[in-house]
């Protein structure tokens, strides 16, 4: 475990958090620690969280271990927070306040765990860009970077020259499974040839716009299957609140979400068109690629069905 050598654990996440008590006993939360480690190495890769633990129980690479513990912290210690507002007894459920204490309002819970929730995120932003620059083994084989190679948004540069997300790596990595999802339609339109040389390394300057109208197609019908398939919790506010600008991250804000989240789709879905409108024209080495299409198909005037209901 990356938290309590010498039985310190408590201070540890002290130390990171900057609110939770140290005067805790390490066991009351120590669950909630193996889960988040459990959550970031879902995201990171296994590899990346045991040559972190080996590193900080050998007093090797600070930066490293702190990169990987402080969102490991950050998480455990959120939801020990929500799940603590109540304590469980043998007579039951408790709430305990004392004379100079109160209990807060629920808006003031919702912005409390939205805030968490942030901090969450640019730990995790920060541990993906340290492992970006430093390019430990553990991270250079963990699922999450090998599954760029089978993208064809290979950088955070490339995506946010289509949809900015300002800086976010979490946002980047989870949309890969979407990106690659999306790929195969366009694998399918453009055809082996024309595929291997977009995937090519180095891409041929000829091929370049090509890729680009990929890119943009591919990264835009992610973000339309994000916005169907995930809650907008699941990502950053600053994001959520460009598929639905009502949002604020409160439950009070969840059910008036999805006239602004269908307006968004369809702003996107009208994007998509017109990169594939200039596919068709790449494809077609600029030319009209409708230019052989007849408007009026040829058909025998005597030929005339229908059916009565």
């Amino acid at each position: 475990m990356l938290f309590n050598k010498d039985n310190h654990g408590s201070e540890e996440l002290q130390e990171i958090t900057g609110y939770y008590a140290a005067a805790n006993q390490f066991s009351v939360i120590q669950s909630e620690v193996v889960d988040a480690t459990r959550v970031v190495a879902s995201l990171v890769g296994t590899g990346v969280v045991e040559a972190a633990d080996t590193a900080y129980h050998n007093n090797q690479d600070a930066d490293f271990v702190a990169a990987v513990r402080t969102p490991i912290a950050i998480l455990a210690v959120a939801r020990y927070s929500r799940g603590n507002l109540v304590s469980h007894e043998d007579s039951g459920s408790k709430v305990k306040v004392d004379g100079n204490e109160k209990m807060p309002w629920e808006w003031m819970l919702d912005r409390d765990e939205r805030a968490q929730q942030e901090r969450w995120y640019r730990a995790l932003d920060a541990l993906y860009a340290y492992l970006e620059d430093k390019k430990p083994d553990s991270w250079k084989n963990s699922p999450a970077k090998s599954r760029i190679a089978d993208s064809i948004v290979k950088t955070i540069e490339d995506l946010e020259a289509v949809y900015p997300v300002d800086g976010s790596y979490y946002v980047y990595y989870m949309l890969q499974g979407l990106i690659i999802e999306s790929q195969a339609l366009l694998h399918k339109i453009i055809g082996d040839s024309k595929w291997s040389a977009i995937t090519a390394n180095p891409v041929a300057e000829g091929d370049k716009e090509l890729l680009r109208v990929c890119q943009r197609w591919a990264i835009l019908s992610a973000l339309v299957k994000a916005v169907r398939r995930w809650s907008l919790e699941v990502f950053p506010l600053s994001i959520a609140r460009r598929f639905c600008p009502s949002y604020n991250g409160g439950r009070s804000s969840r059910a008036a979400t999805l006239e602004e989240m269908d307006a968004y789709v369809s702003g996107l879905e009208g994007q998509i068109a017109d990169a594939r409108g200039e596919l068709a024209e790449l494809l077609a080495d600029g030319l009209n690629p409708w230019r052989n299409y007849d408007p009026q198909p040829r058909n025998d005037p005597k030929n005339k069905f229908f059916t009565a209901q």
